[in-house]
């Protein structure tokens, strides 16, 4: 079998499970709560390096080596965006959906 034909195959199962996702949505419930979490930023630590190199010469050639250096540590922010969030009962889900669909679900209506 052509190595195109094993590909173009393995990608139908793919291409099927992306339709049948964007048709529906995989989580139903009866919706317990209604909750507004505004946009935030977290902040986590993490290592910083530098990249350090040395040349040196030995019999006519050149010899590169780089390795890298711990500089200290830096904070990286993680932008979190506005929620507006309904909990389900059936599958446990919490779920941010847009402002406008927010507004008119009520809690009790079926999702």
């Amino acid at each position: 079998m052509p190595i195109r034909r094993i590909a173009s195959l393995a990608t139908v199962p793919a291409t099927l499970l992306l339709l049948v996702s964007c048709g529906s949505s995989a989580v139903h419930g009866t919706i317990t709560e209604k909750e507004y979490k505004p946009a935030r930023t977290t902040w986590t630590t993490e290592s910083a390096t530098k990249k350090q190199c040395t040349t040196s010469r030995s019999g006519g050639k050149t010899k590169r080596s780089c390795h890298s250096v711990q500089t200290g540590t830096r904070r990286v922010p993680h932008r979190h965006p506005a929620c507006w969030q309904i909990e389900l009962d059936d599958d446990a889900h919490e779920l941010c959906i847009a402002k406008d669909r927010w507004d008119k679900v009520r809690v009790g209506d079926r999702w």
